[in-house]
């Protein structure tokens, strides 16, 4: 008997067939990890959009993101299974942030057999190669900006956590095996809120608000229409020098943050003024991912588990911190560590557990000095981002 021929089937996100494949895209991850309960999928919608609830899903022509960017998709079959898949894009506002020609793969999901790692990753450098690309960088999943950079390499029997996604311990082999290495690590730590505030962290804290005219606000104070301004003022500056980070079009930014507000906390989100100047904002959102978990006696119910998220987001216990952001001319008052201060405060009040702080690149030892001041907080994950010259 002839083994299945292994093949690889590429197509778009156009028509009726892409949007076939595109399903059996997606379903790929429910069948990878149909017994690992330290994977949560995002919903369905997230990836395919459902225009009943007016979602736009991450591969729909009409996302923004695909105003500035061209995609390509790829399945790995062998005889009618799919063993593999991933996208293949470039995202032209980060060449011309950076002025490279770096194109990306993301969305990476293999059967532990290295042919399979080898067909998807050989296909993608040659779609970049010939869109002029002359390196190929990733994983970076959908959305870019939000979604964690990276294949997870360290943490994977920890919490699962809101926007961090979990993959198998063996993409580092295969990925490594296919030509690529290690060109930046992202981290992240968890740690308890309700302990002893840290004598430094209020001494500090305390001290920097006196002397530099500290106030605070938090989202709901001011009109929704202001905070997504004040933002996306801050964001873009704030983060323009970190590694990869790409600014955000008006547009996609206040999609996100209307997006975002089905799970937000508006008492996380911290805005910062000095002497009465917008400074900068810090903001978590509560780890909806403890109310996602697959319903065991409906594992592809997509609607119940929407409305299970919704419905119970309340008693959530722990939280994420991951927007983060001050003015270049505010930098080196103090205002990171016055901000943890203060979120402190708030997460212990309103019966937070635990907290998330990440992903921080691991070369940025300022925010890394202010977590080693927060007690009991410990290394909880580490993803590599990936490099290979094409």
């Amino acid at each position: 008997m002839v083994a299945d021929e292994l093949k690889l089937v590429q197509f778009a996100n156009r028509s009726k067939q892409d949007r076939e494949l595109l399903k059996r895209f997606v379903d790929f991850h429910w069948q990878l990890y149909k017994d690992e309960p330290q994977f949560i999928p995002l919903l369905d919608y997230e990836y395919l959009g459902f225009k009943l609830l007016g979602i736009t899903g991450f591969f729909e022509p009409s996302n923004l993101f695909f105003k500035h960017a061209e995609m390509t998709f790829f399945l790995a079959m062998k005889g009618d299974q799919v063993v593999g898949r991933c996208n293949a894009f470039i995202n032209h506002n980060h060449n011309k942030r950076w002025n490279d020609k770096v194109g990306f793969f993301g969305q990476f999901e293999c059967i532990d057999d290295q042919k399979v790692a080898d067909l998807l990753m050989e296909a993608s450098c040659r779609w970049l190669k010939e869109k002029g690309m002359d390196a190929i960088r990733g994983p970076q999943n959908l959305p870019v900006n939000e979604a964690t950079p990276g294949i997870l390499v360290e943490g994977f029997d920890k919490r699962p956590v809101i926007y961090y996604h979990y993959n198998k311990p063996y993409y580092e082999k295969l990925i490594r095996n296919t030509g690529f290495d290690v060109i930046k690590r992202v981290k992240s730590w968890e740690g308890p809120v309700m302990t002893p505030m840290e004598d430094k962290l209020q001494r500090v804290g305390e001290k920097v608000i006196k002397h530099f005219g500290v106030t605070f606000e938090t989202w709901g104070e001011r009109p929704s229409k202001e905070r997504k301004r004040e933002m996306f003022e801050i964001y873009n500056e704030a983060w323009n020098d970190n590694f990869g980070f790409v600014p955000f079009t008006r547009e996609e930014f206040y999609k996100n943050i209307d997006d975002m507000q089905l799970i937000m906390e508006k008492g996380l989100f911290l805005f910062v003024y000095v002497k009465g100047e917008l400074a900068g904002f810090f903001g978590g959102v509560p780890n909806i991912f403890e109310k996602m978990a697959p319903l065991k006696w409906c594992r592809r119910c997509e609607l119940l588990r929407a409305a299970k998220m919704l419905l119970t987001k309340g008693g959530v216990k722990g939280f994420r911190l991951g927007y983060m952001g001050v003015k270049p001319k505010f930098r080196r008052l103090g205002l990171d560590g016055v901000m943890l201060y203060r979120q402190k405060i708030y997460s212990q009040k309103h019966g937070y557990i635990y907290a998330d702080l990440g992903w921080i690149l691991e070369d940025n030892f300022m925010v890394t000095r202010i977590i080693d001041m927060m007690q009991g907080f410990e290394l909880s994950k580490v993803y590599a981002i990936m490099q290979k010259n094409i």
